[in-house]
């Protein structure tokens, strides 16, 4: 996964550009992520997933979901998890939309919040 950074000079809020297929990572980023203390709370986390400590990683936040399991990351928009569970979507039905949904492994996802946390700190 590729990525940048940027910093938006008045408002000092942090923007992040990703890859084709990943832009749900960097909406979800751009809107939770803003303090470094969340992002080190969330990769202690992580860490305690990676020792086999805790089996996977659920989150909530103001418009995305964040599921971290040993090996996989998944961001997905509330809008996109109530429309399955009210239509009686199983989760093996495939309804792709790159700004509302994404995954990626788990290493390339703490290596991004690493870089983001260093971008922001």
């Amino acid at each position: 996964m590729e990525f940048e950074f940027r910093k938006h000079f008045i408002s000092e809020s942090a923007t992040v550009k990703i890859s084709m297929g990943h832009e749900a990572f960097a909406t979800w980023l751009e809107q939770e992520g803003q303090q470094a203390s969340w992002v080190k709370k969330l990769l202690e986390q992580i860490a305690l997933l990676q020792q086999h400590q805790i089996n996977e990683i659920k989150m909530q936040g103001s418009e995305f979901s964040l599921l971290l399991t040993e090996g996989e990351a998944q961001v997905a928009n509330h809008s996109i998890l109530n429309n399955q569970e009210e239509l009686g979507l199983d989760e093996d039905m495939n309804f792709y939309d790159l700004e509302i949904q994404a995954s990626c492994g788990l290493e390339d996802f703490v290596n991004l919040l690493e870089s983001w946390l260093a971008f922001i700190d």
